[in-house]
């Protein structure tokens, strides 16, 4: 009777450790990959903005809906009259006034506070930035002072 018991001890061991294994292990969340040059939001086109809490901003550019998720919370992002971002040197080079996600680029806060670092850029369909825009805390025309600084 013993040496049953101990058989299947072992076999439930034998099972627990097999399918620890095979669980999948909960890490970070995958880096969100930067827009390809053409697929970037253009900030000389924005005709609409929100802000929906301290790091999500939802841009329209025309017909192009972007989500624009910064790394740190960025309180007052939008006070002034508008959003503006700072695009990457490698943006500029090739042509200006696009942002993509990539580390370097920032929202640039018109109060004179700190600009935030930009986590990721997605591009969103026109019903998805609606719904989301319903949670909007503060919002804008791309009139004004909307757009990149150099």
């Amino acid at each position: 009777m013993k040496v049953r018991h101990l058989f299947v001890a072992s076999l439930l061991l034998t099972v627990a450790a097999h399918a620890a294994e095979q669980a999948p292990v909960a890490g970070p969340a995958p880096a969100v990959k930067a827009l390809e040059f053409n697929d970037c939001m253009r900030t000389d086109r924005i005709t609409d903005w929100k802000v929906v809490d301290d790091r999500t901003l939802l841009v329209a550019t025309g017909p192009d809906h972007f989500v624009v998720k910064t790394n740190v919370d960025c309180p007052r992002m939008g006070l002034g009259g508008g959003v503006r971002f700072k695009t990457a040197e490698s943006n500029k080079a090739i042509g200006g006034f696009r942002i993509c996600g990539t580390p370097t680029e920032k929202v640039d806060r018109i109060n004179n506070d700190p600009p935030c670092s930009i986590e990721s850029v997605q591009t969103l369909d026109k019903a998805t930035y609606q719904a989301m825009s319903k949670n909007a805390k503060l919002s804008g025309s791309g009139a004004g002072t909307s757009g990149s600084k150099p």
